[in-house]
């Protein structure tokens, strides 16, 4: 995700833009300290690997098809660069 913060000033706000999303903030420290934390969660450890590996471990007991990577709507890859 490209994060950066960009001044307005003919709006006299601050815009925090995260890929095609944008937040408006009355000041700068504002948006910095949504920022830091924006980037504190993203880079924080996550559960999905888990989530994942249990999954697969059901499809496996279970009688349905195996789970093809290719089908599903969004790959693992794709959602750990989120």
């Amino acid at each position: 995700m490209n994060i950066y913060i960009e001044k307005d000033p003919a709006q006299n706000c601050w815009w925090v833009h995260m890929d095609l999303w944008a937040a408006s903030f009355h000041s700068r420290e504002g948006a910095v300290s949504f920022v830091e934390r924006l980037n504190a969660r993203i880079n924080a450890p996550h559960s999905l690997t888990l989530e994942v590996q249990r999954f697969l471990s059901t499809q496996k007991l279970s009688k349905s098809p195996p789970f093809v990577q290719d089908k599903s709507p969004q790959s693992i890859e794709q959602l750990s660069q989120a």
